[in-house]
């Protein structure tokens, strides 16, 4: 059987016309396929049905075969021509209709009443706030968002705004397939009755509201227009997105930015506890499965990755990366500890090319998913459902060819206050949001402690800079395959006043004309570039090298590389061999000379160069 066409009418009290409901997620910051690939897993993740169970969450995509699309025209939406104010009609008669297909599993459905003026002596209501109710908080606690922005997202990203609604859930203690398709339009009027622009297809109740098909009929229809069938006893939500916008990408292209934006914004989920990840996911299209990039495959998020590894293993771990920092991020008034924050220093690693439709050469290009294109100096930010909020940016790193990363949890009892500063797209954390109060102050306090944390550790103070330049020339190189170099003068050896003869220095000097990666013979290394400037009446300068590793940018750790060696000195042309970590390199004569210098190193380490030089002078 086909469906009725229900439109709402406004009550006689009023309502929220549909040009308003779709604009609540306002302009939202991210690409709005990275929007639901965000709002969507959150509320396949507040639904789950076993905590501690993994939930299963698939994105996939097909062109809808004929007889798919042909269902969808004459079964589902009967009179789409009514739809004022929208393409639907002419889309779904048009050849080549594309589906995109958001689907749960091991969670527990839409379940509840099917009015939204119906009280549920259980107090379920997901499927009222899913499908007719609008902005409604889930308020279960340290849960994700709020279906009503949830749903949203789905229909902003149909170029139709229309989305067909396909849930099992259990009644009673049974399980109940429900079916109803939904679309967005204009105001209009309809039998003398003005109408608000929400339309639904199914079943209209005695009083003239949307009713769900159900059961067999339900489930008949939903392998009809191709969606993903519930296998046994099997619980959960799929969502059709009719005729979806790609943004400009080609199918393939926009799968592969998914997938990538699963990496980008569901990672926690991905990392595993007790030998099982918390979410299951998957991304496919036309029946192919794309490969969802692990983090520890997408640079720097394998740096976020060991943070939050940390985290959960607990400090003071001996598995944790170098230079792994924790840090409580707390309150005085009121006294609290608002959350944890652990940052990691990096190396900075090449990055991966994806075909995801950006092009870096064009500006009107879509946007790339990856969420960092430079140097990383970010903090993750997240609450108790361990779900991305954003990357907030902190100090720069402090040498070249490093990075660092970060993430920051709320503590649980703080997770109500941190949620009801997020905007509607879940994006950020805005104090000014909350009413003043203690929930306002603990906020903005976290964020305030958690920036002067990573000031605190990345930006060394000026005194302790000058006594470290004072005494040395240090270099930190680009790493792995970047082409990375640092030319100029470099923070050598100060120059001091006073006079000289022969346009000589006073005391020799140490400038850097260039740092970077090299390859000797299948191994990594790192070469710098020196000139050196001997001191007025001497005969020479002999250089003191001591080399390490630095991936903090400010001590050097002879442990954290085995693989690190001095290799080789040339000094104007003519080539010595190194060994070990410390050297004496000789530069004679009293005209300026340049020196380069290589040491060996593993694929993660900073090479941190340590050169003191003196005077060499004849008798």
């Amino acid at each position: 059987m086909a469906l009725d066409w229900v439109p709402e009418t406004y009550a006689p009290s009023g309502g929220l016309a549909a040009a308003g409901f779709y604009k609540l997620l306002g302009r939202p910051r991210l690409d709005p396929l990275a929007v639901l690939v965000r709002e969507t897993a959150q509320n396949s993740w507040d639904a789950r049905a076993v905590e501690g169970q993994p939930v299963q969450f698939v994105i996939s995509g097909w062109d809808l075969s004929p007889s798919e699309q042909r269902a969808l025209r004459t079964r589902v939406f009967t009179s789409a021509e009514q739809v004022v104010g929208s393409d639907l009609a002419d889309t779904l008669a048009a050849p080549g209709l594309r589906g995109l297909f958001v689907s749960d599993r091991e969670t527990k459905g839409l379940g509840g009443p099917l009015q939204a003026d119906e009280a549920d002596p259980d107090d379920v209501y997901d499927w009222v706030d899913f499908v007719l109710n609008v902005g409604k908080p889930n308020t279960t606690g340290q849960t994700g968002g709020t279906y009503g922005f949830g749903k949203t997202i789905s229909y902003v990203v149909s170029t139709v705004k229309t989305v067909v609604i396909h849930s099992r859930t259990l009644v009673r203690g049974k399980p109940q397939t429900r079916l109803i398709a939904c679309a967005i339009g204009e105001e209009f009027s309809h039998r003398r009755k003005k109408c608000t622009g929400r339309h639904w297809w199914g079943r209209a109740s005695t009083s003239g509201n949307p009713r769900p098909v159900t059961g067999r009929e339900a489930d008949a229809l939903a392998a009809a227009i191709g969606m993903p069938t519930f296998e046994g006893e099997e619980l959960g939500t799929n969502i059709l997105v009719v005729a979806p916008d790609l943004g400009g990408r080609t199918p393939e292209q926009a799968m592969r930015f998914i997938a990538e934006s699963v990496t980008w914004h569901l990672w926690p989920k991905m990392m595993s506890r007790d030998g099982e990840v918390p979410m299951k996911i998957y991304v496919g299209w036309n029946g192919e499965e794309l490969t969802i990039p692990e983090p520890a495959n997408r640079p720097p998020l394998h740096g976020f990755a060991q943070a939050f590894r940390a985290m959960l293993d607990g400090h003071g771990n001996t598995d944790e990366p170098a230079g792994t920092r924790h840090d409580l991020i707390g309150s005085r008034r009121p006294k609290t500890v608002a959350g944890d924050l652990v940052t990691v220093p990096l190396v900075q690693r090449p990055r991966v090319e994806v075909d995801d439709g950006h092009d870096p050469t064009d500006a009107d290009s879509p946007v790339a998913a990856a969420m960092i294109d430079g140097p990383c100096h970010h903090v993750a930010l997240f609450r108790s459902p361990e779900l991305v909020v954003e990357y907030l940016e902190g100090p720069p790193p402090p040498e070249g060819g490093t990075e660092w990363a970060g993430v920051f949890r709320c503590r649980p009892e703080h997770d109500a206050a941190f949620a009801l500063s997020e905007p509607p797209t879940h994006d950020s954390w805005s104090p000014e949001l909350l009413p003043k109060g203690r929930d306002r102050t603990v906020v903005n306090v976290g964020l305030r402690e958690i920036r002067k944390a990573l000031q605190n550790r990345w930006t060394p103070s000026p005194g302790a800079e000058q006594a470290a330049v004072s005494s040395t020339a240090r270099i930190a190189d680009g790493l792995a395959h970047l082409v990375r170099t640092t030319e100029g003068m470099g923070r050598g050896r100060p120059e001091r006043s006073g006079g000289g003869g022969g346009g000589g220095a006073r005391q020799p000097r140490v400038a850097i004309l260039s740092s970077g990666p090299a390859v000797v013979g299948t191994g990594l290394a790192t070469r710098v570039s020196l000139e050196v400037t001997p001191q007025a009446g001497s005969n020479g300068t002999r250089l003191h090298v001591t080399c390490g590793a630095a991936l903090d940018g400010s001590a050097i750790d002879a442990d954290l590389d085995p693989d690190l060696v001095l290799l080789s000195a040339d000094v104007d042309g003519r080539s010595r061999f190194l060994s070990g970590r410390v050297a004496e390199i000789e530069v004679p004569g009293t005209r300026r000379a340049v020196v380069e210098i290589i040491a060996a190193r593993g694929p993660d380490t900073t090479v941190l160069f340590d050169i003191q030089s003196e005077a060499v002078t004849s008798g």
